[in-house]
């Protein structure tokens, strides 16, 4: 179970749904932007320190072991993903360093963020207060309430 983001490019006054189910029901996939990924991999690095790329045409993966963030570019789409390990502030803090990199996805890819969890662009998310309580309810629920290591 994780915290997901999705990105895609709407049309003027398309809604997310419509964007998202474009994407689904496209027949063929996009071609990688392999550009877009390489500044995307350097600029994460930059903001997380090291990270794991696991690369295996057409999909490429970044993942931050200490946080659980992790970037796909699989087939020419764009998501992000954080388990949720963490609560409290130590959520907040993650949910900080994933909309950090989401924002980095949206300048090299030109894409743009949503996050389906609190129905709403990236970039409109002004506190991820809500965010947080999400994370918060999860540990709650299945007992798995830990932190990760803060040294990033």
């Amino acid at each position: 179970m994780s915290y997901d983001l999705y990105f895609a490019r709407r049309e003027p006054g398309q809604s997310w749904d419509a964007a998202l189910e474009a994407i689904d029901e496209r027949e063929e996939p996009l071609p990688p932007d392999l550009a877009a990924w390489d500044k995307i991999v350097t600029r994460t690095r930059e903001l997380l320190g090291e990270v794991r790329i696991v690369e295996y045409p057409p999909n490429w993966e970044l993942d931050h072991e200490a946080t659980g963030i992790s970037v796909n570019h699989w087939e020419g789409d764009w998501e992000m993903s954080v388990p949720y390990w963490t609560h409290g502030d130590e959520a907040r803090r993650v949910l900080g360093l994933l909309y950090e990199v989401a924002s980095v996805v949206e300048r090299e890819s030109g894409l743009e963020c949503f996050d389906p969890q609190l129905g709403m662009p990236v970039s409109e998310v002004t506190d991820p207060g809500r965010a947080v309580a999400m994370f918060d309810a999860v540990a709650d629920r299945f007992g798995r309430r830990g932190s990760v290591e803060a040294d990033i």
